[in-house]
């Protein structure tokens, strides 16, 4: 089983630097393309086998890289929450890579195709890893990748400027990471999350990297406000949010699904090991004051950030820059119910990244074959062509109305577990979350109508894409399923969100057991 954790990763990794030797001796799109997706569909295999092996055994699974132990090693932690993400991961990557092959059609493919793979590693490791610094570099995979991604088209000037620009700012946000990841380790002396977690709780930790600092609390602030805002930074939070809306019009359809699927979920699944797990059961001097306020800060940039994509969600004239907004929305909404630093946060928190990734990739999917049969991303030049183009139809109308909150697809769930942690955190804030989601329904409701509801401004060509359509059809079977069993079938609820969060819910005793029969430390 370990070794398997080890493999998802690498199965990717391999499968990117052998791709550019496959086309060189293959000269093939459809080879080229054929062994790609079955890389990916190799790590969606093994995420399967490790999320089973995990549910099954109802126990954290710990891989030491090259066999050096934690807290000297690098080690990937998969838990039952992990697994979960992990696999959610894989299988939107996989379908990403199908999707693609009847849609990106010029020359440059297989550099798409080194990157997809590239941003599918990164994203993985940030998901399995317990060391943070080995975070910062999974991290940095991801945006490496996710930049030339959005650069692809690089004959126009709109996708190198949108590019530069997520790279400068994501380079900003990642040196201040690695200036966080300094700090941590001259006061922790060490870099592992579970060792950190527990001399932050006054555990002795490990004798090999030493106790902390008498005196952390400013370098812990100075850690988690540096870590924040390059948090916010990846998942397109306010008030770093403005990378991503210039970067999606310029990107390929769907890098714009990987990007607000899955690239904006590395920050959010990193402010959960940071904060969370690294420091909110913190005893030391001061300590607690300083996460409380942090968490504060980061609940206030998720309100603000829900506030501004719902606003600016409704003045949108192109359908791409639309959703992109609502993607700030829907991460300022992860980043509210991580912040309150409760179990059931986290469980907002999981529940709405699964059926986020889920419901944004399918909606940028979507509207894929009616951007590409109208020529235009222009909302009065594409207004009427979902229901004229299926199956695009039937996923726009099932995941504009999930992203909506409209029961019973899973997004009302989603919204209703956040709503809880809020109220339980703050009445005002969940008062406002719900202000700001009824802004958002308004601007789906918009998005419904004019695609679906609207008279078609014009006939569209047909859309001749299996593949494409094959993908639709899955992601919204998907969804709806998701919907009818986790809202009406408690059982199943309990089985794969409820019972995972339990585990990493208490983070004392989460921490503890993980130190005692993992890691050899004191516990």
């Amino acid at each position: 089983m370990k070794s398997l954790v080890g493999l998802v990763p690498l199965t990717t990794v391999l499968g990117a630097f052998t791709t550019p030797v496959v086309y060189l001796v293959t000269k093939s799109r459809r080879a080229t393309f054929a062994y790609v997706t079955l890389f990916s569909l190799s790590a969606l295999v093994l995420s399967l086998a490790v999320a089973v092996e995990v549910y099954a055994g109802k126990e954290v699974v710990v891989y030491n890289a090259g066999g050096w132990p934690g807290p000297v090693g690098i080690v990937y932690v998969v838990d039952e929450v992990n697994a979960l993400l992990a696999l959610v991961t894989a299988l939107v990557s996989f379908l990403v890579f199908v999707y693609s092959y009847e849609y990106i059609r010029d020359s440059g493919y297989p550099w798409y195709l080194v990157m997809l793979l590239g941003a599918e590693t990164g994203l993985l490791g940030v998901i399995y890893t317990g060391d943070v610094f080995n975070l910062f570099v999974m991290i940095e995979v991801t945006a490496i990748s996710s930049y030339g991604l959005v650069m692809y088209y690089r004959w126009r000037a709109t996708s190198i400027v949108s590019g530069l620009k997520y790279a400068f700012i994501g380079a900003l946000g990642t040196t201040g990471f690695l200036l966080a990841l300094a700090i941590v380790y001259a006061v922790f002396g060490s870099l592992n999350l579970v060792d950190i977690g527990l001399k932050a709780m006054g555990y002795p930790g490990s004798s090999v990297t030493g106790g902390p600092l008498e005196d952390a609390a400013l370098a812990v602030g100075l850690v988690l406000a540096l870590s924040l805002w390059a948090f916010t930074i990846k998942s397109g939070v306010f008030p770093n949010h403005f990378w991503l809306p210039d970067a999606h019009p310029a990107a390929p359809t769907p890098v714009s699904a990987l990007l607000s699927g899955l690239v904006v979920n590395a920050g959010a699944v990193s402010l959960y090991k940071v904060l969370y797990l690294g420091f909110s059961a913190s005893q030391l001097p001061g300590v607690r004051v300083v996460v409380e306020s942090v968490s504060l800060i980061a609940l206030v940039t998720g309100l603000v950030s829900s506030f501004l994509g719902g606003l600016l969600m409704v003045v949108q004239a192109d359908v791409k820059r639309l959703i992109a907004y609502s993607t700030v929305m829907n991460m300022g909404f992860v980043f509210m119910s991580i912040a309150t630093l409760s179990p059931i946060g986290v469980l907002g928190f999981v529940y709405y990244t699964v059926v986020h990734s889920l419901a944004k990739a399918t909606l940028f999917l979507s509207v894929g074959p009616v951007i590409r049969a109208a020529a235009s991303r222009r909302l009065d030049s594409i207004a009427g062509l979902g229901r004229s183009i299926l199956p695009s139809g039937v996923a726009l109308a099932v995941s504009t109305l999930t992203l909506a909150g409209i029961p019973p697809l899973p997004g009302f769930l989603g919204k209703l577990l956040i709503y809880q942690a809020l109220f339980q955190y703050n009445v005002a804030a969940a008062v406002l979350f719900v202000v700001s989601s009824a802004i958002g329904l308004v601007s789906y409701m918009r998005l419904f109508y004019v695609l679906l509801v609207s008279p078609p401004t014009q006939t569209p060509a047909p859309v001749h894409a299996p593949l494409m359509k094959s993908v639709l059809v899955v992601l919204s079977i998907l969804l709806v399923a998701a919907g009818l069993v986790f809202t009406f079938n408690r059982a199943a609820f309990d089985y794969v969100f409820y019972e995972p969060v339990k585990v990493v819910g208490d983070v004392a005793s989460y921490l503890k057991s993980l130190s005692t029969s993992l890691y050899g430390l004191p516990g």
